[in-house]
């Protein structure tokens, strides 16, 4: 059964997107000790008060800016696993679409690798799990080409967190004004995780 979302619902989304982007860019550019609820406001020309309508607290925002990839990515990784189909094309489409939304959300990554440590407990655990259900999928891939012969895997563990660290080191260098684009990084990550896996 299809969810309806309403126009209300819609228009309270974009706006909690909103205040995320903004408060991810001074997060970046000041930390999360250094930016203020007040110039996150100031920022989208809005008063504090339209912040905590849709935000408890800062730390509430920390915790939804470093949980955005993470929840996002799992996801992908987890279709990429149950779908049938080729493996290898599988696994191709996984890295691509992780390193597109690594480079549409660097600075969201980079917010939390330097500001993991002031996330609450209930948000750092739910990173946690994302992280797992992340590697399990890749896990999962592997494994799977593995048994087929698609994949030579001389061990599935340190192979995952190879494509891993490969995709998610993406948000340290990329910039959008560089030499190459999303897209062509994406497809350079994708040759390069097939190229971990394939037989010689």
């Amino acid at each position: 059964m299809t969810k309806t979302i309403s126009i209300r619902e819609d228009v309270h989304n974009l706006r909690k997107q909103r205040i995320l982007d903004v408060a991810s860019d001074l997060f970046y550019e000041n930390g999360y000790n250094g930016a203020r609820i007040d110039q996150i406001a100031d920022r989208l020309g809005v008063t504090k008060p339209f912040i905590y309508y849709h935000f408890k607290s800062k730390a509430d925002i920390l915790a939804e800016v470093c949980g955005r990839t993470t929840a996002i990515v799992a996801g992908i990784a987890e279709t990429s696993a149950d779908t049938e189909g080729p493996v290898e094309q599988r696994l191709h489409e996984l890295v691509r679409q992780l390193a597109l939304e690594i480079t549409k959300g660097h600075k969201y990554l980079a917010v939390y690798f330097r500001e993991e440590k002031h996330l609450p407990e209930k948000a750092a655990k739910k990173l946690s799990l994302d992280r797992r259900r992340f590697n399990d999928a890749i896990a999962r891939l592997l494994r799977e080409g593995q048994a087929s012969g698609a994949f030579q895997v001389p061990s599935v563990s340190i192979v995952t967190q190879a494509i891993t660290g490969m995709c998610t080191w993406i948000f340290n260098w990329y910039r959008p004004t560089g030499s190459l684009s999303a897209e062509g990084v994406a497809d350079m990550m994708a040759d390069l995780a097939l190229s971990m896996v394939r037989p010689a």
